[in-house]
């Protein structure tokens, strides 16, 4: 049952009037209840074996967080974090390396049929955070009723974003937060409206060019090339930023706010400003309890660098099992440290110039992120930089769907071209959602009326999103 689903868009105000009703009690504990099992509920739709794994690690990461707070010990931190690390190892990556070994000592490897458990990427670095965080004691003072909240709210629970207790437990406890305020409503309705359009009018458009470009192979012309790379990486933005916008409004319903994740990446200036736009709360866990721990930029220049290289080869991992991810990763990284090298020089280059240089570092790292190998994403790369076949095939067009109405059917050639400027442009122009106050008016009432409906007659025919299978 994933917010695309009309049992969820039915189900959602039922909950939010038993939530906002229960809300009078003293304390809010009849409102957690209701929220922690909705949230229960709505993760058991996506399979017993996924529900039984977390209501497992929620068990495990309360009663050693209790350990922890009695006896602050590394030896006891390590463990908890090993303990949390070893299912997401085993269910997402024992496969990798088994078939890393085997081929590596020259053998024929049968994968082993293992279950992908929902979520399981997201709320383990979201235990970890728990574990550290009780290590340092600044779990203390949270009520069991208010952990299980934190980790079973629905709102952030299948795709992120990955939240710390301190940014969460706080807002749970305040008074205001249980009492219904319409123009919080209305803004996550707006929101939710928003990341829905993206995903279904502009993210699933793009998809079919994606797919295209890596079933050509060889046969890819130059133009073909760039331009499907560039689909997926407007896509996988749309996608997920989009589920990130239905996430921040769920949540803004029941008056609770979750780390932003995004701040329109594709105006980054360098790689450096593009991930502090993308999927933020990422890179805020990795730096907080992977690159810190690990000494930062504290211990000089080479050992910075090998500590940026570190971070950025565990977030490709973390992504999945799969070279294409690590070597995804290790590029992120490399050209960081370039940039932290030249950063002088690059400071004198027009900002404008140094924007369009990163989206292309960007989009030719998205390659290697959505091939299904290491080979396949340079033989897509060759293409892109081979001169000698240069115009899209009339195939090419008709991967983005756009045959049904009138005039762009006979006008493909020029639509398709003219629909990835008006993309651009508006990643480019617009601001981000947060940024704008909705308040309830007619006028914005009857777009959002309209842009819901209209994005919500294509739920049924739209794949899962990309972020879902990490």
């Amino acid at each position: 049952m994933g917010f695309l689903s009309l049992k969820f868009i039915l189900i959602l105000p039922i909950v939010l009037i038993l939530y906002f009703a229960a809300g009078k009690r003293e304390k809010y504990d009849l409102s957690k209840i209701v929220l922690i099992v909705s949230s229960m509920l709505f993760f058991l739709s996506y399979g017993t074996e996924s529900f039984l794994l977390l209501l497992a690690s929620c068990i495990f990461n309360l009663f050693w967080s209790g350990l922890l707070l009695k006896k602050k010990n590394k030896a006891i931190l390590a463990a908890g974090i090993v303990i949390n690390v070893l299912p997401l190892l085993a269910f997402k990556y024992l496969n990798f390396f088994a078939e890393s070994i085997t081929r590596l000592a020259g053998g024929e490897f049968n994968a082993v049929d293992i279950i992908a458990p929902v979520a399981i990427s997201y709320y383990t670095f979201q235990m970890i955070t728990w574990t550290v965080d009780s290590y340092r004691g600044e779990t203390a003072s949270v009520r069991v009723l208010d952990y299980l909240e934190y980790v079973w709210f629905f709102p952030r629970m299948i795709m992120g974003p990955i939240t710390r207790q301190d940014e969460f437990v706080p807002q749970i406890n305040e008074h205001k937060r249980y009492i219904a305020d319409p123009e919080n409503i209305a803004t996550g309705f707006v929101w939710f409206t928003v990341g829905m359009s993206k995903k279904l009018l502009l993210a699933s458009r793009y998809a079919g060019a994606g797919t295209y470009g890596f079933l050509m192979g060889s046969d890819l012309s130059m133009a073909e090339g760039w331009l499907c790379s560039i689909a997926y990486t407007f896509r996988i933005y749309l996608d997920f930023s989009g589920y990130c916008d239905m996430a921040a409004g769920v949540a803004k319903m029941f008056n609770i706010d979750i780390p932003k994740n995004f701040d329109s990446p594709y105006k980054a200036y360098s790689i450096g400003d593009f991930w502090k736009r993308w999927h933020i709360s990422l890179t805020s866990f990795l730096r907080k309890y992977i690159y810190f721990p690990l000494g930062g930029n504290r211990k000089g220049k080479v050992r910075t660098y090998l500590n940026m290289l570190a971070i950025f080869v565990i977030s490709g991992f973390w992504h999945g099992a799969n070279w294409t991810f690590i070597l995804w990763g290790a590029l992120h990284g490399v050209l960081m440290v370039i940039e932290r090298i030249s950063d002088g020089f690059l400071k004198k280059i027009p900002k404008f110039l140094r924007v369009g240089a990163t989206f292309i570092l960007v989009n030719i790292g998205w390659i290697f992120f959505a091939a299904p190998d290491i080979g396949s994403a340079f033989t897509f790369i060759g293409e892109m930089f081979r001169p000698d076949n240069i115009l899209p095939a009339a195939e090419f067009f008709d991967t983005f769907d756009m045959g049904t109405v009138p005039f762009i059917r006979f006008h493909l050639n020029l639509a398709i071209p003219a629909f990835y400027v008006l993309t651009f442009a508006a990643l480019q122009l617009t601001k981000n959602i947060y940024e704008k106050k909705y308040k309830p008016n007619l006028r914005t009432a009857l777009a959002t009326a309209v842009l819901f409906v209209w994005s919500f007659l294509y739920a049924n025919a739209v794949s899962d999103f990309i972020y879902f299978k990490f």
